[in-house]
């Protein structure tokens, strides 16, 4: 930068020396020197006046001049700038695909490649910064002499600032590291699915999130939304971090996080349903309990304290939580989901309000249809413990006394109730925003919480396996937020008591076929 221009001081003025088009030097003097000048030169007579006239007119051509040859140099300064951070850029870029790609055994080359790093960055801010005082010194220099040159001078200055510190060496990860080198194993374990997974979703979804290209600026593609809200979900980083991976702003982050939740909720609503429920029946019924097309369940997600009203929210472990209802299938998969309430209310309160207690009610959930057990016709039913109450097509576990034919109804529940166990592990295993505090706020909690259990289905159904290890990250952390004590209910009527009596006399009898 220092041979595009430079300047001298000359009692006690700046003169600024510009190298022009056809070779020769402008000198651009102050303005309080060049008023002295013509005070000294002003005429007494007409005469001398009309040719002051045409020496201002003269001045007036120079200035254009010099306007020129500002804006040129601006121009060749911003140009240099861009070309330093390009090299940043690429150094930044090789040194990720050495970390991701090559097996170190020392750690010289870690320390290398720091001082690499650093060096870099210390000599990109040295010359942008060298660049922005020099321009802001034209810039006061020129303030009197053109508006033109001053606001081509201040865009060209935002230009430069702008392009330092939005850090483009690590907005380039996403498209010069993950996109084009990444394979299945790392897709996988940073977003927890394979990449053709990913680029299915990224179609799917890119009528909803894909936005308009503008003379402004070009926007933020679907395949980076998509990266950076999933990245969010399936890692606890902060939004700091995560804007600091895709060179992106922290508000930008959150934005996008919450966009893409809406999104996943308006195009893949359907896959939180009850579609296949002749299966879901022959796989429960393949686990002991027949006519069964769901096991009901709820957990607590920890939370950030809420603005208002926070002491509602704080469940019987003491810190702030949010209740997830779900019911699942045979399989682990989610066919309802209901969250949002607080961790302070109890679980049959949540239950009595959720859409599945009234579609069960009215007989709009689940296939419309009935079983002869012990010559009576038996509704479809769903499976829950204690904690829910005894139904007519909600069965609960025995309490009390239990002889053998009770004995082995709670035993088959029980057994079968442990899918829903084990979708909720596997959820946090794969999404662990949910694992700690969900750094969202409470009105926008529940919508990141459904696109949690959303896209779990989205990944047991593309069979996306769950990499070692993810489980016993979960039951580590989950010591941290223990979930609260499951106050039992006793409220049941004697129809559901019926009910449950045939259930359980089906099972000793096919266990007695079983054992002849």
């Amino acid at each position: 930068m220092q041979n595009l221009f430079s300047k001298k001081q000359n009692w006690g003025a700046e003169i600024f020396f510009f190298v022009l088009p056809d070779g020769g030097f402008s000198i651009l003097n102050s303005k309080m020197e060049r008023e002295e000048e013509i005070r000294k030169r002003t005429p007494q007579n007409p005469e001398e006046s009309k040719n002051l006239n045409s020496v201002g007119s003269e001045m007036t051509l120079t200035d254009d001049k010099m306007a020129s040859a500002a804006i040129a140099v601006a121009t060749a300064a911003v140009a240099a700038v861009k070309t330093v951070i390009g090299v940043h850029s690429r150094i930044f870029t090789r040194l990720a695909m050495r970390r991701k790609f090559l097996r170190r055994d020392h750690d010289d080359m870690d320390e290398l490649e720091k001082m690499v790093e650093n060096a870099a960055a210390l000599r990109l801010r040295a010359t942008v910064e060298s660049s922005i005082d020099s321009l802001r010194s034209m810039m006061c220099s020129c303030l009197f002499q053109s508006p033109a040159v001053l606001a081509g001078l201040i865009d060209e200055l935002y230009i430069m600032e702008r392009a330092f510190w939005v850090q483009p060496g690590r907005s380039e990860w996403w498209e010069k590291v993950v996109l084009p080198h990444w394979d299945d194993p790392l897709w996988q374990e940073n977003f927890r699915m394979s990449r053709q997974t990913f680029m299915e979703l990224c179609e799917m979804l890119r009528p909803v999130l894909e936005r308009q290209t503008t003379n402004m600026r070009a926007p933020i593609t679907v395949e980076k939304q998509l990266a950076i809200a999933i990245w969010k979900l399936a890692t606890p980083d902060s939004y700091r971090s995560v804007a600091e991976c895709f060179g992106v702003g922290r508000s930008t982050v959150s934005r996008i996080v919450m966009e893409v939740c809406q999104a996943l909720y308006d195009v893949y609503h359907h896959v939180v349903h009850l579609t296949r429920p002749q299966v879901v029946m022959k796989g429960f019924a393949a686990k002991g309990f027949p006519h069964c097309i769901g096991a009901i369940d709820a957990t607590h997600i920890p939370i950030i304290a809420p603005a208002h009203r926070a002491t509602e929210y704080i469940n019987s472990k003491g810190y702030y939580s949010m209740v997830l209802q779900a019911l699942v299938d045979h399989e682990g998969q989610f066919t309802d989901v209901y969250a949002g309430r607080s961790g302070k209310v109890h679980d049959a309160r949540i239950f009595r309000s959720s859409p599945i207690f009234r579609a069960m009610n009215q007989g709009t959930f689940g296939p419309n249809m009935t079983m002869v057990m012990e010559g009576e016709q038996v509704k479809p039913v769903i499976l829950g413990d204690l904690a829910y109450p005894l139904l007519p097509w909600l069965m609960t576990p025995y309490s009390g006394h239990l002889d053998t034919r009770r004995q082995l109804f709670n035993d088959t529940l029980g057994c079968c109730r442990t899918v829903v166990e084990d979708a909720f592990e596997r959820l946090r295993g794969r999404w662990r925003c949910l694992l700690s505090r969900l750094d969202v706020r409470e009105r926008y909690a529940p919508r990141v919480i459904v696109a949690c259990c959303i896209l779990h289905n989205i990944c047991e159904t593309k069979g996306e396996p769950l990499q070692e290890g993810w489980e016993e990250v979960v039951r580590s952390v989950s010591r941290s937020y223990q979930q609260p004590e499951r106050q039992p209910v006793y409220v049941s009527n004697s129809r559901a008591r019926e009910i449950r009596d045939l259930f359980s006399t089906y099972m000793q009898r096919r266990e007695w076929r079983m054992q002849i």
